[in-house]
């Protein structure tokens, strides 16, 4: 398939480019803020060649490509054109849950820089290499202007954030830059050089402190610049708008830098990097099992992004990081490894293929196409995965493994891992990689998996799925949203089934419908819940909410009566989730089949974290 008719057919099933609010990507995947998420065809954008596989993630919609991620978003921006805007209303975003924002925040800011850093770290690893090899001297001019290569983006990385930033908090690149031209100019440079203390300004101190390579102030700095620049340009006559707002905002943002945000974002950083100094020292190896061994979750929830500024901040302060990095590239390995035994072990051509190339892209430490295209899929490989990566990750902190670049983490960040201080660094690392290939293949085949049956791209539950459907009465989900284990649903009675075999569903959309053909048995004078019967005599209850009684039917309409025939897909109840969500209540609604034990079958459909749409099969009954 062209890159240009997958973007196509991915614009076309997300709903058009009119659905599309802003269109970025990251190193695998494709990412999305979409106006209607109802409107997205998961699944049919799951089958697509070419699409490793595809969720909503974070108030995100994403589509994993691997490798070709850069070569269809150009193809998907050509599609949305304008409609792909950097600085479209955001308001939604304000809605999602704060931690999904700052990841959102995160990858926003931190996706644009990785090649700068990347590239800068890869000359850090040859010129490492170079050294051990006796190939130049630490005197030389071409060593002097090596490593000017090398560090340059590292030292000006404030430069680098400050674009980036300004970009995902919609103000202007340029004042962004000035305020990080101000954290390095000379007199603060000179002035940290000399170990002199700072200087004053009306009465107030400014410290001379070392911006180069720091993440977190500039961060600060540009994302109160986004709301200093908008009230001054808000108060501004437009005649000389051009020329004062830019004044008014130097006057204001500069000395605040200098004085508060700098100060305050070198000290949050510095004890980031404490903190996390703190875990390793009191915990170890231990520390290294659990977050190594919990890497695969991170890939999948998209939380890796927030060890970004902790990398960062241990390269600038260290200029080595030994707490992500290392178990970043076991982690590669591990996946790798689970890859390729799922190749070795499956009778399914197209699946074998997918499990080769993907295995390849984990080797050079693209980890999601092995990810989201196998391991997830088949659930088993993944926990072998995490098995290996908690091995593998407390041997890397035992062995005191150290990184020096910022890199992808696979076999091409080798050079990264050279120290000419301690030659024993590289061979730790390629020890403790070696073991996370190997014990990811071997557990895969240990645990083994449920193979496709069939030649084709399905999970072997969606096969499932359609061979069921002709097996007994077909339950259709009378929500659109992501399917939750019962288990982290917080309500007891609900997590532990006593009213009848369920299933929860988070809703992303506003409205309740029929899950087949019957009547409307009951419905709660506060329209928060409603009981119905199908024609084969099950009973189930859907419960919209968690204590959503308390709301006494605010935010809830009825589309129904009580004893009116309804028919499959027919709207129920329409409800205001955000203002549900605002109001301080868990919008997870629960499926209930509460005769269940009348029927000789209800199966219900494995779908956890799967997003579903209204009428998509959840249950299976026969009487």
């Amino acid at each position: 398939m062209s890159q240009e008719k997958l973007a196509r057919d991915i614009v076309n099933k997300i709903g058009g480019k009119e659905n599309i609010t802003r269109a970025w990507h990251c190193v695998t995947r494709l990412r999305f803020h979409v106006k209607d998420e109802s409107k997205v065809d998961v699944d049919g954008i799951r089958k697509l060649t070419g699409a490793m596989g595809a969720q909503f993630q974070n108030g995100q919609f994403q589509v994993i490509i691997g490798n070709k991620v850069m070569e269809v978003f150009k193809e998907v921006e050509s599609i949305v054109g304008s409609n792909n805007k950097s600085d479209v209303d955001e308001s939604s975003a304000s809605k999602k849950k704060l931690l999904s924002r700052f990841f959102d925040m995160i990858s926003g800011v931190f996706s644009p820089v990785i090649p700068a850093i990347a590239g800068a770290g890869m000359m850090k690893g040859i010129l490492a290499l170079l050294q051990v090899l006796g190939w130049i001297s630490v005197e030389s001019d071409a060593y002097q202007v090596l490593t000017i290569i090398s560090d340059a983006a590292f030292y000006f990385l404030p430069f680098l954030l400050a674009i980036s930033a300004a970009k995902r908090f919609k103000v202007s690149e340029y004042l962004a830059v000035a305020l990080a031209g101000a954290l390095l100019y000379p007199t603060i440079t000179a002035g940290v050089a000399s170990g002199e203390s700072g200087l004053k300004f009306l009465g107030m101190s400014v410290p001379f402190i070392g911006y180069s390579a720091t993440v977190i102030p500039i961060i600060i700095a540009v994302w109160i610049l986004s709301y200093v620049y908008k009230l001054i340009n808000r108060i501004v006559p437009s005649t000389v708008r051009v020329v004062l707002t830019p004044t008014l905002v130097f006057l204001i943002m500069i000395p605040f830098t200098l004085i508060v945000a700098g100060p305050i974002g070198f000290v949050v950083g510095d004890y980031v990097g404490i903190a996390v100094a703190w875990i390793y020292e009191h915990g170890g190896v231990f520390a290294g099992i659990l977050i190594g061994g919990l890497m695969p979750v991170f890939v999948v929830t998209g939380m890796h992004y927030g060890f970004a500024p902790i990398i960062l901040q241990n390269m600038g302060k260290y200029g080595y990081d030994n707490a992500i990095l290392p178990l970043n590239i076991v982690n590669s390995l591990a996946q790798a490894g689970a890859a390729f035994a799922v190749s070795f072990r499956t009778k399914n051509k197209k699946l074998k293929s997918l499990a080769v190339s993907t295995g390849v892209s984990a080797l050079l430490g693209v980890t999601e196409p092995a990810v989201f295209g196998v391991n997830l899929k088949l659930k088993r490989p993944l926990y072998a995965t995490m098995i290996a990566g908690a091995i593998s990750g407390g041997m890397v902190v035992y062995f005191g493994v150290k990184c020096f670049g910022f890199i992808l983490q696979g076999l091409e960040a080798f050079p990264v891992y050279i120290d000419p201080a301690s030659p024993m660094n590289l061979v730790y690392t390629i020890i403790s990689m070696i073991v996370a290939f190997i014990i990811a293949f071997v557990m895969t085949l240990i645990l083994g998996f449920e193979d496709v049956p069939a030649d084709e791209e399905e999970s072997t539950k969606e096969n499932k799925t359609t061979s069921l459907s002709h097996e007994g009465e077909e339950i259709g989900s009378p929500l659109t949203g992501k399917v939750l284990p019962l288990q982290d649903v917080p309500d007891k009675t609900f997590s532990g089934e006593i009213l009848g075999e369920s299933i929860a569903i988070e809703p992303s959309a506003n409205i309740l419908v029929s899950p087949f053909d019957g009547t409307v048995a009951m419905i709660y004078p506060t329209k928060h819940a409603i009981g119905l019967r199908s024609e084969n005599g099950l009973e189930v209850l859907i419960h919209i909410g968690l204590e959503t009684v308390n709301l006494e039917g605010r935010f809830f309409d009825v589309k129904v009566e009580q004893g009116q025939r309804v028919q499959k897909g027919q709207d129920l109840i329409s409800f205001d989730r955000e203002a549900i969500i605002s109001e301080g209540y868990n919008m997870v609604t629960l499926v209930i089949m509460t005769n269940s034990d009348q029927f000789s079958t209800v199966e219900k459909l494995d779908l956890d974290y799967q997003v579903i749409k209204t009428e998509e099969q959840i249950f299976n009954v026969q009487k």
